[in-house]
This record gives C-alpha cells, sequence and structure tokens, in this order.
C-alpha cells in the first residue's frame, strides 16, 4: 500500500508542475492489429518533456470480467480508468500511453513507451499482478517492442510480415491517420 501512496503522491506532484499532459490529437483514431481487431484510442498520457534515446514500446492488453458486452459498463470504465493515471504515471521510466477500446472483442489495450526495457517488464509485471482479480483467465498478455518509434510501430510493418492470427493482437498493420 505505500508503493501505491507514493505512486499517487508522485503522480499529483507531476500535475501540479504541468509536467503530465493528455494530448488530443490522436484521440479517436482506429488502430488495425494482425489478429484482425482493431481498436479506438480514447486517451493519451505523456510527460510534457520529451527526451531520451533509450525508448521502448509496450503493448498491453486484457479483456475485464465483469464488464461483458455491457455498453455502460464499458462507458464506466473509460472514465473511471482516468483515476488509474495515478498507478502508473510516477513510474520510474513511464513516457507515454495510449488508451485503446474494442468494443466488438472487449479487449482494452495500452500502448505505452517506456524508458529502458527493465523498467517496461516491471511496470508489466506489476500490471498483471493489480489486474489479475479483475480481467478474465488469460485474457492478459504484454509484448516489448524495441527499435520502433511509437510512430512507425503504429504504422504498421510495410516491407515486413507482421504477425497475424491470434498472435498479431500487438502488431498493428495500419492506423486511420498518421500518429505521432
Amino acid at each position: 500500500m505505500a508503493i501505491e501512496l507514493r505512486c499517487i503522491l508522485d503522480t499529483l506532484g507531476l500535475i501540479l508542475k504541468g509536467l503530465l499532459a493528455m494530448p488530443r490529437q490522436d484521440v479517436d483514431a482506429w488502430v488495425r492489429f494482425g489478429d484482425g481487431s482493431r481498436s479506438r484510442i480514447y486517451r493519451e498520457t505523456a510527460m510534457r518533456q520529451r527526451a531520451g534515446n533509450d525508448l521502448v514500446l509496450m503493448a498491453v492488453r486484457f479483456r475485464l470480467r465483469l464488464l461483458g458486452r455491457s455498453r455502460l459498463g464499458h462507458w464506466l470504465f473509460r472514465r473511471e480508468s482516468l483515476l488509474n493515471t495515478f498507478l502508473f504515471a510516477a513510474h520510474t521510466g513511464f513516457h507515454s500511453k495510449l488508451w485503446l477500446t474494442d468494443l466488438e472483442t472487449g479487449f482494452y489495450r495500452g500502448i505505452y513507451e517506456w524508458h529502458g526495457r527493465g523498467a517496461a517488464q516491471e511496470y508489466a509485471e506489476t500490471l498483471r499482478v493489480v489486474l489479475h482479480p479483475w480481467v478474465l483467465n488469460g485474457s492478459f498478455d504484454y509484448r516489448i517492442i524495441e527499435g520502433k518509434s511509437r510512430a512507425e510501430y503504429l504504422a504498421g510493418s510495410p516491407g515486413s510480415d507482421p504477425v497475424r492470427g491470434d498472435q498479431g493482437w500487438w502488431c498493428p498493420v495500419s492506423a486511420s491517420r498518421v500518429l505521432v
């Protein structure tokens, strides 16, 4: 509990100092993935200072246990999830997060930028534990992607063979517009 309280207080400090932003330019863009699904970006959270060459990407996916196909439940979760910002934004290495939803499949995705693979891996494993009681068994997964900018990643992989089928959930094949 002490770690969570520290993260909440540190995130509040970031907000008060104006270091945390919620850019809107990519909100409502759609991203298609190699498994045939598509998700809409409904929020972005980002540090205002964009620095560092060691950024890695992390894609996370999960399906919430209690929501099923309830449109109201998903609407409420997307609003409530804003509060979850306090649990990740102050983690060491956090840079940005795109929040995505797919109402057809019920999956939520997060596409994060982190400073360093270790910080991304540590956060993903923490998230796995925190979400465990709330997600359907087997629905939580993540991948860490190195060597691509977020824009390159979201544009898909022209000239290379993206992962297709069930395992392609984390491989964008196109976005509805060029995302930066």
